[in-house]
């Protein structure tokens, strides 16, 4: 048995459109395990300012949406 849709005009209650702009603006880097010639150190240092990246990326997105 499928639960049927429902169609609603309400908005929800989560705003994404930060995490869109920060996804779009990190795609496709965001995504890669490994990079050719990359250490355990060097990956890990990636993702750690990727991690920086993302934080800057949602900050600047949500204040553009409250300006």
């Amino acid at each position: 048995m499928t639960t049927p849709m429902i169609e609603t005009d309400q908005r929800p209650a989560i705003d994404v459109r930060p995490l869109a702009y920060a996804l779009h603006h990190m795609i496709p880097d965001l995504h890669a395990m490994a990079l050719p010639g990359e250490d355990w150190d060097d990956m890990r240092a990636r993702r750690d300012a990727a991690l920086d990246i993302l934080d800057d990326l949602l900050a600047e997105a949500t204040a553009g949406a409250v300006a």
